[in-house]
């Protein structure tokens, strides 16, 4: 939308200035306190947060989880969860927990590993009025089983956030480039291997994959977060 490169961080020093023209910070749950910090040095940043159903978080990490290594995990954990039936790595995925300083030297990414400390986040940050939260659901369109409608809804409610005039025809090129993993957003060759992060994309997978167990699993773990990030209006679901 910006035409500038995403700039990937974990710690970005306050004083530092990055211009629209040179890119935009780009980083994900879970933000370190060193992180926020930061952040609340910079008055003028715009703080965008995009928010997925947590059900369909907990699917796609159960792939992922299997694609690489995963923060929070050692070789050997991880080649044990390998070996397990989906229902049981998805349970796995739900309840997982971990203390930060004991997996630190294995994991030292590891603030983003625990779906419920994500989710935890996740809500503080998209509850805080002065952020524009953007849902997964409304950007994917068509083919990831969302429309085109609310997907140009959520274009125009995020170029008018941060700024920027753009025709209808601009809006419909953007929207014709976001589902799938062809475009690089980094315009960087070494991390040309963002893409191994995609995998289906479509909204609602965890309706075929969740049972009884991953449900009441998920609803004791995170369940409120789901209704607080507007996902469910009640834990019945």
């Amino acid at each position: 939308m910006t035409g500038s490169p995403a700039i990937w961080h974990t710690l970005f020093p306050s004083s530092c200035y990055i211009s629209p023209e040179k890119g935009f910070l780009y980083t994900h749950f879970c933000l370190t306190p060193q992180l926020e910090q930061n952040y609340r040095a910079l008055p003028k940043l715009k703080k965008i947060i995009v928010v997925r159903d947590l059900r369909d978080v907990a699917v796609s990490i159960v792939g992922q989880i299997c694609k690489a290594p995963w923060p929070g995990m050692t070789l050997e954990e991880r080649n044990a969860f390998k070996k397990l039936p989906f229902d049981q790595q998805l349970l796995f995925v739900i309840n997982y927990e971990y203390d930060v300083y004991k997996v630190a030297k294995n994991a030292p990414n590891s603030n983003q590993a625990s779906l419920a400390r994500v989710a935890r986040q996740a809500v503080q940050y998209a509850l805080d009025t002065k952020n524009l939260v953007v849902r997964y659901e409304n950007m994917v369109g068509e083919e990831g089983g969302g429309s085109l409608a609310l997907q140009l809804d959520e274009l125009h409610k995020l170029a008018k956030f941060i700024g920027l005039e753009l025709e209808d025809e601009q809006i419909h090129h953007i929207a014709s480039q976001l589902y799938g993993n062809e475009q690089n957003p980094f315009g960087k060759e070494e991390l040309a291997n963002y893409q191994s992060t995609f995998s289906k994309g479509k909204i609602g997978s965890w309706k075929t994959a969740f049972n009884e167990a991953h449900k009441q699993a998920f609803k004791a773990k995170v369940g409120k977060a789901l209704i607080d990030l507007g996902y469910e209006k009640s834990m019945d679901w």
